[in-house]
């Protein structure tokens, strides 16, 4: 598969303070290319570097093997680009912002006229061309901050936190635009701070970590780095756990097995037989399942353990560092 953008090495600072430090990252094309990671991992930064509006200290970008800092004006004739907080002029009709917007991506007027009727079809914007942006809902004005990064019909969409401050239906709204947007063959990059979201949306995932990728790869792809094992997650009437547990605990198909709550939790890398045990056992006890749930671990507990594994590698950096220099 094509690689529409490669990073290389890439680091970018502000004065002293170091924001991405070897950043190295593959985005395929097309597909949905989400970057998590907690606020102040460099997220934004890193797409305001990939768009050409930060230069940056080292490193390369390439987009379909041209070089970002000899070719800018390419760059801005395939990606368009949404932040996080909405761009459009409130006191500009629907219309007036996608002419303005299509003006600055030096769109010819002619073909402008289409890809702005195009583009309002495309949002649903239809019934409100002619309507003050500050007069639109919330929902809508982020449709339309979108549309006006799309309107000189980019090969590359770029969203900074595209479904922020937005309610449940919104939400979803958005997220079925995007996948919209992705099925006209739009390479699609997004940052989230919503795992969930990400896991649902998002072909390939990168986490970042202090200006750092920990690593990237497909949600199932992160997920088995983390662990093989399948979770299964069961509440009972007696819950006499004891006993259960007292069963599986040597059994080479189970791995771990957890008391959480009310329920317990078996992590085994095969599901079936532990599951046919389980309920010949609960049958012979007499006792009967209120809940049980097969699942694999979320995005979010993998995003926690790199967390947690790279804060205690730099913690004993730091300590190695500070008794080196007492010595």
């Amino acid at each position: 598969m094509e690689n529409q953008i490669e990073i290389k090495n890439l680091t970018k600072s502000f004065g002293s303070h170091v924001v991405l430090k070897d950043v190295n990252l593959n985005i395929p094309s097309p597909k949905i290319f989400g970057i998590i990671g907690e606020s102040g991992s460099g997220k934004t930064t890193l797409l305001k570097t990939i768009i050409g509006f930060w230069h940056f200290d080292n490193g390369q970008i390439m987009y379909e093997g041209r070089n970002l800092e000899k070719d800018r004006n390419f760059i801005k004739q395939i990606v368009g680009f949404a932040t996080q907080d909405n761009c459009v002029y409130p006191k500009l009709t629907v219309k007036e912002n996608l002419e303005y917007f299509g003006s600055l991506s030096n769109v010819p007027s002619g073909t402008l006229k289409g890809n702005i009727e195009k583009v309002i079809r495309f949002v649903n914007l239809q019934d409100s061309t002619n309507k003050l942006a500050e007069n639109l809902s919330g929902g809508m004005q982020r449709r339309l901050d979108i549309a006006c990064a799309l309107v000189h019909n980019p090969k590359i969409l770029i969203l900074d936190e595209p479904t922020e401050d937005l309610d449940p239906l919104l939400r979803r709204d958005i997220l079925n635009l995007i996948r919209k947007i992705n099925l006209n063959e739009t390479t699609v990059i997004i940052t989230s701070h919503l795992l969930h979201e990400a896991e649902q949306l998002c072909d390939n995932i990168a986490i970042l970590h202090q200006g750092c990728v920990l690593k990237y790869g497909s949600p199932e792809h992160l997920k088995d780095s983390y662990t093989k094992d399948e979770e299964i997650h069961l509440i009972t009437k007696n819950k006499n756990y004891d006993k259960l547990i007292k069963l599986l605990k040597n059994k080479q198909k189970v791995s771990n097995i957890e008391k959480l709550g009310r329920k317990i939790v078996i992590y085994t890398k095969e599901a079936e037989p532990i599951l046919s045990l389980l309920l010949s056992e609960l049958k012979k006890e007499k006792d009967r399942i209120i809940q049980i749930d097969v699942r694999r671990p979320s995005l979010g507990e993998v995003f926690e353990n790199l967390i947690k594994k790279s804060d205690g590698v730099k913690k004993g950096e730091q300590a190695s560092n500070n008794n080196q220099e007492k010595l």
